[in-house]
């Protein structure tokens, strides 16, 4: 790192602000660069999960079905646009060679180990000062389908090795609707997962945001990174919107357009944008239970009075906005499994590009050739669970200068060789 200039990260989702936040507490000089405001992409409207214990790579043997039927059924949760498979298509490829039961267990144990740090970190938060909101509650998935359940049951077996703590026989509808009354006669199966955290996300960015702010590291909002200037291996400035600067390292963590940054340090790192919905709906009663619904693959999270419902996966859809469509499809995967909700009452619709990689796993590493430019993105639907022992773990091989073994898994170069 240059002496005399900060670390800046780009980037201010829960990714950037948790390295931020981590650098800090090192004592290291750290500004933050936002091209629209704190939390603007998928650190907003995702369903506030934090759980490592469910925490496996997005590539699923499952998802070889899913894919076939998004040329067919418009409600599948897996949506391709046609137009977008030229360009895709190599992606693509990589992410089904990674949809086997071998490759799927291996990145859920490296998740697991990654993971082990989320709950404890999330304490740390908590005790830094960092204000947000958080619930302790149970995890359920559900089906109407059995079989959907026990596939879910095996896919826990890589997270049972790493040693957490999980069920492997599935409990019937009854039992479920005595832990979630919530939950409708639809329901015939379930697992329940007893270790998980609901929070709300936006109050976890404002919290990260306004404690940085007050311990003096700047979080600067409608500031784009539009070039890079190396020397020798070394990133010494970066042109922004707002200016050149000097700077010590640079941390790309804009998700799903973290390439664009990469690239032009001749590194691409294959990370797309797999957009995802979500929306807020009244209820009669609020549900305890954060609830993932197996057969639509849809998600639902109690917050902030309301039930956040959220899901689906587009690729190449024209613009990041709420699709009707989409929105009209999820409610209809989730209706029938959901009591006491008022489905017309539907507010808050977002749309946002989760950052996927075509193994499913993060990219958290320095940049091969460059001594200071790093890497922080790809956490699909994971990210308030992940970014933050993958952002402690980054400090550490910022400031130390030697990688940790937990981010072996995760580094830069598993794609292939540099790209000019």
């Amino acid at each position: 790192m240059t002496a005399g200039a900060s670390v800046l990260v780009v980037g201010a989702g829960v990714a950037g602000l948790n390295v931020a936040h981590q650098l800090r507490r090192r004592g290291v000089d750290v500004a933050v660069v936002e091209s629209r405001h704190p939390g603007a992409g998928a650190s907003h409207g995702n369903a506030g999960w934090v759980n490592p214990a469910q925490a496996g790579p997005v590539p699923d043997p499952v998802l070889l079905g899913d894919a076939l039927r998004a040329f067919r059924d418009p409600d599948a949760p897996l949506r391709i646009a046609p137009d977008a498979l030229p360009l895709l298509s190599p992606w693509f490829l990589r992410f089904l060679r990674n949809c086997t039961p071998a490759r799927h267990a291996r990145g859920a144990r490296a998740l697991a180990a990654l993971g082990g740090r989320t709950f404890p970190l999330l304490d740390q938060l908590a005790e830094d000062g960092v204000e947000f909101t958080r619930t302790r509650t149970d995890f359920l998935a559900v089906a109407q389908d059995p079989d959907a359940v026990q596939a879910y049951l095996g896919s826990l077996e890589p997270l049972r090795e790493a040693g957490f703590d999980l069920p492997t026989t599935a409990l019937d509808g009854d039992e479920l609707r005595d832990v979630e009354p919530a939950l409708s006669d639809r329901v015939r199966a379930g697992a329940l997962l007893r270790h998980h955290v609901q929070t709300e996300p936006a109050s976890l960015v404002a919290g990260l945001t306004a404690h940085l702010r007050a311990g003096g590291v700047p979080v600067e909002e409608g500031v784009a990174v539009t070039d890079v200037r190396t020397r020798g291996g070394v990133v010494d400035a970066v042109r922004t919107t707002a200016g050149e600067r000097g700077v010590g390292a640079l941390v790309i963590a804009t998700g799903a357009k973290a390439a664009a940054l990469t690239t032009r340090l001749g590194r691409r790192v294959p990370v797309v944008g797999g957009r995802g919905y979500s929306f807020d709906v009244s209820v009669e009663r609020l549900p305890r239970a954060s609830t993932l619904l197996l057969d639509a693959h849809v998600a639902c999270a109690p917050m902030v009075g309301r039930l956040r419902v959220s899901g689906g996966m587009d690729f190449g859809h024209g613009p990041t906005r709420p699709d009707p469509v989409r929105i009209d499809a999820i409610t209809r995967g989730a209706a029938p499994m959901i009591v006491g909700a008022d489905w017309t009452d539907r507010r808050h619709a977002w749309a946002g590009e989760r950052p996927l990689t075509p193994d499913g796993l993060p990219v958290v590493d320095r940049l091969p050739g460059y001594a200071n430019a790093y890497v922080a993105t790809g956490y699909s639907m994971l990210g308030l669970t992940l970014s933050a022992p993958a952002a402690e773990a980054l400090a550490s091989f910022l400031v130390e200068g030697v990688r940790p073994a937990v981010l072996e898994p995760f580094r830069a170069d598993r794609f292939g060789p540099r790209r000019h």
